[in-house]
């Protein structure tokens, strides 16, 4: 237990704006995923249809951000070992 080889910390940038208008796109993405198809099911299928849709497309969305724009949502900036 006094082994200092796995006692990492980091910096991890995260860009508000981003993050934030990603959520809202995938919002509503999600919501119109389930206007079109999810008519006449009962609530708890709305509810794991949102959530699952949701993130699906907000870790798209954060991937394709990571991957292919020069800023990206979320970063880490370093990794640094804990005394």
């Amino acid at each position: 237990m006094t082994e200092t080889g796995f006692r990492y910390a980091g910096w991890i940038l995260l860009d508000v704006r981003l993050v934030s208008s990603s959520a809202l796109f995938s919002a509503a993405l999600a919501v119109l995923v389930l206007a079109l198809w999810f008519r006449g099911r009962r609530w708890d299928e709305y509810v794991v249809g949102f959530i699952a849709v949701f993130s699906l497309s907000l870790l798209s969305v954060v991937l394709l951000t990571n991957g292919l724009a020069h800023y990206p949502a979320i970063r880490i900036e370093s990794i640094f070992p804990v005394p």
